[in-house]
């Protein structure tokens, strides 16, 4: 495993249609050395958007289109942390600025890991994930034994 090496903490906005989640999810993120959770309004100084839902929908798609600044050299990095990801929604968010999907039971360091990631520019979408999407919901039922939603 490789270690990723960061001198000042990625700048983050997270953001979530459901809003108790978004809170929850960013309120832990402040307690992270390596993370600087900044303000909705701060967005086009974030290094990356966090998007929290429970799949990727027309909704979360809407959140990821208002971050996409085409003029900013690098553009958006995005990660989505969702149960559902299907295979059309996922080319649309790629555009969009998408580098990574994490399943919604994940860590906060899985989290974080993922956003220190967005610096590097890389996409972390697996390959079959462009003709299948992605189904997250079986890990969380293998987890914790819950019912997929």
């Amino acid at each position: 495993m490789r270690t990723i090496r960061v001198t000042s903490p990625v700048t983050v906005v997270v953001k979530s249609p459901d809003p108790r989640f978004g809170c929850a999810i960013a309120t832990a993120l402040r307690e992270r050395p390596r993370v600087r959770v900044l303000r909705p309004d701060q967005e086009a100084r974030a290094d990356a958007l966090l998007v929290l839902a429970r799949e990727l929908d027309e909704q979360a798609l809407a959140l990821m289109r208002v971050a996409w600044r085409p003029q900013r050299e690098q553009g958006a990095r995005i990660v989505l942390v969702a149960q559902y990801v299907g295979p059309g929604q996922l080319l649309r968010a790629v555009r969009h600025g998408l580098v990574g999907v994490l399943p919604r039971h994940s860590g906060l360091d899985q989290i974080v890991l993922a956003l220190l990631r967005t610096r590097e520019g890389r996409r972390h979408l697996p390959d079959s994930a462009f003709a299948e999407g992605l189904d997250l919901r079986h890990r969380t039922q293998a987890l914790d034994g819950a019912e997929p939603g």
